[in-house]
Order: C-alpha cells, then structure tokens, then sequence
C-alpha cells in the first residue's frame, strides 16, 4: 500500500523526481529528463516534404497531434513489419501507413503509424485527441510504476522489435503546436483507498498550448482538481479516460492540486500532460 501524501512541484525546480525544465537545462531532442519532461522537435522528414503538396508528410501534418518518432539509420523491410498493422490505410513500395494496436487495450486506441523504407517509423493520435491519450497506464501498472510509460514509444518499440532494426527511444512533436518546445508528462497514483496528490503551479512566463488529463483505475477511483471531479470510474477491469483543461482551470502563478483515489483493493493512475514552450 502507498503512503498518501501531497507532493508540490515548483517550476523550474524539482521535487519528488518530478523535473519542469527550465532556460538552459533543456534535454536534447527526445532525451527525457527523469523520464518526464522531452524537447520537442519536427520530423524532418516532415520538413523536407512540407511544400509538397498531396505527399504523405503533408497529410500526416494536417491529421496528427501529438506524435512519436525515429530513424533507424537503416532501411526497414515493409514486408517485415506488416503483420503489426490492425489495418493498413496507405501502401506503396516505399511506406505504410496504417493503424497499430496498443497491447492490452481496445481498437479505440490504437495509434495511426507511418514506416518508411529509409528507415523512418512515426507514430501519432489525431489532432482531435488529448495529449493525455499517450499515458500508458497499462504498462505503467505492469512495469511496477518506475517509468512513465507512453503509448506513442512502446507502439514504435513493437515495429522496431518486428522489423528487427535498432530502437532507443522516441523523439516527440505536436503538429497542432509548431511553437511549442516541449511536452511534460506528471503522474500519480494509489493503491487500496487514496487520495494520493500532487500540487503544481505553471509560470505565467510560459506560453502553455494544451493542458490535458488522463486517468485510469483497475475497478474504481476518481480525479479531481482542485476539489473539482474531473473523471469518476466504476468498472469491471481497466477504464482509462482523458481529456483537456481550460487555461482558467490551471490558472498561472497560482497552486492547484490535483488528487486521485482508489477504492478497495484497486489501483487508481492520474497524469498531467503539458504542452508549453519557454521562452
């Protein structure tokens, strides 16, 4: 069973492993720092193609939001990593696009995936979609809760795997927000009746483009902010949801906590999704 307590996160320092990066003590392009917070950057297939009109890149930067990606600095065999595909959309000699299964949830999560022969792999959610929806909660929970875990990473982890090409991890970028420097990642979470919480307080020198949730529960729990419930679950099994806060919610300068429960015997999982840029 876990403590509860109440965790503060003050940007841009850091307390209890939660990391805000400030000016200057930005990670690499899609080195995470304590497995949370990630620079931001576009594909550069995707910048190459921009001006193209009606190519695969154009398309995927007018569907995608949040998104995934690599190079594997060698060329991927299409007809190795087919089998991944739950449905294939877009096929020619040189790429797949299609729609990839999420290992132990519903076709409602599946990521959309574009493989390249040259050796890129992108893996996104549509612009319509929270930036919440990358929390893996799922493999969070299987993993013993040590790394914040993204749908994103461990579907290009399982076309690397399949295609038998080198992976290390994932670089990542929010088509809706070309501004945008970087993604923050929060979590909490419970065991056996909470609440568990975390406070956070966002600068009002940042510009913040998206402020998203996600929760998920083995049977029962709830996510509230600031006293409000944001999502409430009673199921048989997982229920993960998700979805975005207004700026008045999470106004700047100011604390605001965020609590998450768990009923009898349940484990209940709280994230925090930021999409921001320093300036």
């Amino acid at each position: 069973m876990k403590t509860p307590n109440i965790r503060r996160i003050l940007f841009p320092c850091l307390l209890a492993a939660v990391l805000f990066l400030a000016p200057g003590l930005a990670s690499k392009p899609g080195e995470p720092t304590n497995g949370n917070v990630f620079s931001l950057q576009v594909p550069p297939f995707v910048s190459v193609a921009r001006a193209e009109e009606g190519s695969i890149a154009s398309v995927i930067e007018d569907e995608a939001g949040i998104s995934a990606y690599f190079n594997a600095a060698m060329s991927i065999d299409l007809n190795a990593v087919r089998g991944v595909f739950r449905t294939i959309e877009v096929e020619t000699a040189d790429y797949i696009i299609g729609s990839v299964p999420i290992p132990g949830y519903g076709e409602e999560w599946d990521a959309h995936v574009y493989v390249h022969t040259d050796g890129w792999v992108l893996a996104y959610y549509l612009a319509g979609d929270p930036v919440g929806k990358v929390f893996d909660w799922i493999a969070y929970h299987n993993g013993g809760r040590r790394n914040i875990s993204t749908k994103l990473e461990n579907t290009l982890a399982v076309v690397a795997g399949e295609g038998g090409v080198p992976f290390s991890g994932a670089i990542y970028y929010d088509f809706r927000y070309p501004n945008a420097t970087h993604l923050m990642l929060i979590a909490e979470w419970i065991y056996y009746y909470g609440p568990d919480s975390f406070e956070v307080n966002l600068p009002g020198t940042f510009a913040f483009y998206q402020r998203s949730w996600s929760f998920g529960t083995t049977d029962e729990g709830w996510y509230r902010l600031d006293g409000v419930t944001i999502a409430d679950q009673n199921c048989n099994g997982w229920c993960i949801s998700q979805g975005t806060l207004s700026a008045a919610q999470l106004l700047p300068d100011q604390f605001h906590e965020i609590q998450v429960w768990s009923g009898f015997e349940d484990y209940a999982y709280g994230g925090l999704a930021l999409v921001y840029r320093i300036p």
